[in-house]
């Protein structure tokens, strides 16, 4: 049905798929990946990847921008209170890196994050760098499935559909534990980092014998 929208619209189709995805971001109408897998069925993964990352970056910089001038009562009214609570104080204390593995792992609300983001004091300019670099290989590997779909044989095509519909059904139901996993993983790793970095300025600063 989405392919079927976007494709009547012409010429302007990659147009009206972008403002999905802005919408996407800030809304949620259609899920990021719906958008993803349908641009990669119409124009392939190089063009689909495109479109959607033009979108995809264009909302999450209006999300930005609208929290960072606006404020907490403004996202707190678009965010739901169980994510703000959980990924406000990582996106504060944790910083850059932390915003990164959340656009990059899966199962994240990194629609919300960016809304989140924009509460920081890290400069819009490093957000949208953090966004993009982040949100591009989900979007690359969406569209790619998207253009095999398109093709592949029929029967090829049903059973990689089904087998997406299982796995996102999969993820939905687990998405809670999926969260709080990563949120583990990224509070572990930047541990680790802030470990690794202490280690070396006690080291650089030890007086040779």
């Amino acid at each position: 049905e989405v392919r079927e929208f976007v494709t009547s619209f012409g010429m302007l189709g990659p147009v009206v798929l972008i403002l999905m995805q802005i919408l996407q971001v800030l809304f949620a109408p259609v899920p990021g990946q719906v958008a993803g897998f349908v641009s990669g069925y119409i124009y392939g993964t190089y063009f689909g990847t495109v479109y959607t990352m033009i979108g995809t970056t264009i909302g999450s910089f209006i999300a930005i921008v609208l929290a960072r001038k606006y404020g907490r009562p403004f996202v707190e009214k678009v965010v739901e209170k169980d994510t703000l609570k959980k990924f406000d104080k990582i996106a504060q204390d944790k910083g850059i890196f932390a915003l990164f593995l959340i656009w990059l792992l899966p199962a994240l609300p990194d629609d919300a994050i960016c809304y989140i983001s924009g509460l920081t004091n890290i400069k819009i300019k490093t957000l949208m760098v953090i966004v993009f670099l982040g949100r591009l290989p989900g979007f690359i590997v969406l569209n790619m499935v998207g253009n095999g779909v398109a093709i592949a044989n029929s029967t090829v095509s049903f059973i990689i559909f089904g087998v997406l519909m299982i796995v996102s059904f999969i993820i939905f139901k687990i998405r809670h534990r999926l969260e709080a996993s990563m949120t583990f993983l990224i509070n572990k790793i930047k541990r680790e980092t802030a470990d690794c970095q202490c280690s070396y300025h006690v080291i650089s600063i030890a007086p040779e014998p």
